[in-house]
């Protein structure tokens, strides 16, 4: 117990050298995933144990966490995160994204062949309100999102095929389908915005990955790997942020061996970085997230109870360590917790450059805003 004590003191007073704000918060279950839904607010989605289902909640950010360097509290300043909404799901959560800025919320669940929009408005109920049932017909579909066009992606399997259904929200349309994709019926495949035109889908068992265009519908180009890793998952992002309307041809992805690669998409031939071992093996699933203010700074979490904060060096195309947040390796108790997975990681532009939110398997959520 004193050896713990002495790691924890360490690294705490060590804090004040590291950090301009470091915030704990918790919840009772294990958070898997985590979204904005504005500038104030974020979803969460907490595993219920020994439950088929989840919790959605919809908490809003302390006031704490906006607060510039040595800056005065007020008597209004707020230091928790307060729940605002939320709601629970009947089967496994497969995705969950949010409509930004919008008090909306969309959650795809493993078993029921559609998704739900939920509205999350606390003046009308602390129960987020489901709006609109999409029939897609596609099993355990992955989502993928634009909200200032109001586009939704749902991709999964429709009758052992993968396919792509594209959803106008507003209208509560099915635009069109993507079928015929050049896909294998037994992996998983996540898609992501690289435009409001563009979409990349990834094969999560080899990190291959497939370019759409969303206007025709028509599939672009296969993009395989270097070498294959058949004991690894792949994970990828790409720095399109939809309230930007702006395009990337840059994507980065990250598997659970600890391979790094990025593609800039106007030449896909060979990737602009490939780096090895850069993290240690596990069976998690990664979180990358891009920081908005430098789109050469990734936050990776998933390996172990750290936040990872790697750099792209433009000297030796390789990525350096940059900062590790290790917050969450520590219970509010303050004791020492081994088996803690970091689930994911936010960047938080709207509370100042350097901070992110963070949570954890064992239901622990930080704000923090690390020096550079």
């Amino acid at each position: 117990m004193l050896e713990t004590e002495d790691v924890f003191d360490e690294w705490f007073f060590n804090s004040f050298k590291r950090y301009h704000k470091l915030q704990m918060f918790g919840v009772d279950k294990p958070v898997l995933s985590m979204e904005l839904s504005c500038n104030s607010s974020i979803c969460i989605a907490c595993e219920k144990p020994e439950e088929n289902g989840f919790e959605i909640l919809n908490l809003e950010l302390p006031n704490k966490l906006y607060q510039i360097e040595n800056e005065h509290d007020s008597i209004s300043t707020s230091r928790d995160l307060k729940i605002k909404c939320g709601t629970l799901t009947d089967n496994q959560l497969i995705d969950m994204k949010t409509l930004f800025g919008k008090s909306k919320t969309i959650l795809s669940e493993k078993g029921v062949n559609k998704v739900t929009i939920y509205e999350m408005d606390p003046h009308k109920s602390d129960q987020m309100i489901p709006l609109v049932n999409i029939d897609s017909k596609v099993e355990s579909g992955q989502l993928a999102v634009d909200y200032t066009t109001d586009t939704l992606i749902i991709w999964g399997k429709e009758n052992s095929h993968h396919t792509g259904c594209i959803f106008n929200i507003e209208n509560n349309m099915k635009t069109f389908m993507i079928r015929d994709v050049p896909n294998d019926p037994m992996c998983i495949y996540t898609p992501h915005f690289m435009s409001k035109n563009e979409l990349v889908v990834q094969n999560s068992e080899n990190g291959s990955f497939d370019l759409y265009d969303l206007t025709s519908g028509q599939h672009v180009k296969n993009v395989n790997l270097p070498e294959s890793d058949h004991h690894a998952k792949w994970f990828l992002n790409t720095a399109y942020t939809s309230s930007k309307e702006i395009t990337t041809f840059n994507l980065v992805l990250i598997s659970n061996s600890g391979t790094v690669l990025t593609y800039d998409l106007r030449n896909c031939k060979t990737p602009s970085t490939y780096q090895k071992e850069l993290f240690s093996k596990c069976n998690n699933n990664i979180n990358i997230s891009i920081d908005p203010y430098n789109s050469h700074n990734y936050a990776v979490s998933g390996f172990d109870s750290n936040v990872y904060i790697i750099e792209k060096s433009n000297c030796n195309r390789n990525f350096v360590y940059k900062f590790k947040h290790e917050g969450h390796m520590f219970t509010e108790d303050e004791d020492l917790c081994q088996n803690t997975i970091t689930s994911s990681a936010l960047w938080l532009p709207m509370c100042g450059s350097n901070t992110l939110l963070s949570a954890a398997s064992d239901g622990s959520i930080q704000g923090w805003q690390y020096i550079s």
